[in-house]
């Protein structure tokens, strides 16, 4: 994406020295920008609705956000803008529940300054963006193969993930292409953009791969509420 044109970026912090340290790693991103910060999800909307936003930065403990439902609506009043998670956590539950809720990326508040700045850039030229490391809820520790396969489903489009949890609940091509209102052949395309990038050779083993990783995620939450 070019440098050279003004961008408007939206910061969704309630954390003023936070705000303050992303305002300096998009100035290595962008070279003509304008800011709008805001300390709440209902200022976040506002400002969504009223400016032409290039990118959000989010953080998810904002007062207003409730949990990734504030989320889902800043997605949906803005389909087409990069959504960047903050968190000052980065345990595999909550990284994985980001990326399938829309948002372009995962960004730990932890991170060095060059790595956000990288993570930014990652975003803007299309990709997803997650933590190599992830620490699991509660105390059990998570496995590095099962870390790595929920790295490889953080890295499918949403549209993707969508068919995906379709194809684990059992529904056929023609199902989802319905459900999503899209052709046939657009969903087998999807597919097979799944296969490759979970590294299989049939939907039988994306369902079996995607399944371990969405169980394994479930005892982590249910971990967490025990």
């Amino acid at each position: 994406m070019p440098d050279d044109r003004r961008a408007t970026v939206l910061i969704a912090d309630d954390h003023p020295l936070f705000r303050e340290a992303l305002q300096r790693v998009v100035a290595e991103v962008f070279t003509d920008f304008r800011f709008r910060e805001v300390d709440t999800w209902d200022s976040a909307v506002a400002a969504i609705d009223e400016q032409d936003v290039e990118i959000v930065f989010l953080d998810l403990s904002m007062p207003g956000m409730d949990g990734f439902n504030g989320l889902v609506a800043l997605r949906n009043a803005a389909p087409s803008v990069p959504i960047i998670v903050v968190s000052a956590s980065q345990d595999m539950a909550t990284v994985h529940d980001s990326i399938t809720y829309g948002a372009s990326g995962f960004i730990p508040k932890s991170l060095a300054k060059d790595e956000l700045v990288a993570a930014v850039r990652q975003v803007l030229e299309g990709e997803i963006f997650t933590p190599s490391i992830a620490t699991g809820r509660g105390e059990r520790p998570i496995n590095p193969a099962d870390a790595k396969l929920a790295e490889s489903i953080a890295q499918l489009t949403h549209q993707q993930r969508i068919v995906l949890q379709m194809l684990v609940s059992g529904q056929p091509n023609k199902q989802i292409a319905y459900e999503l209102d899209i052709v046939e052949s657009t969903v087998k395309a999807h597919v097979s953009a799944i296969l490759r990038k979970l590294k299989v050779h049939s939907r039988t083993q994306a369902v079996i791969k995607a399944g371990k990783i969405l169980a394994l995620l479930g005892d982590l939450k249910g971990n967490k509420a025990s």
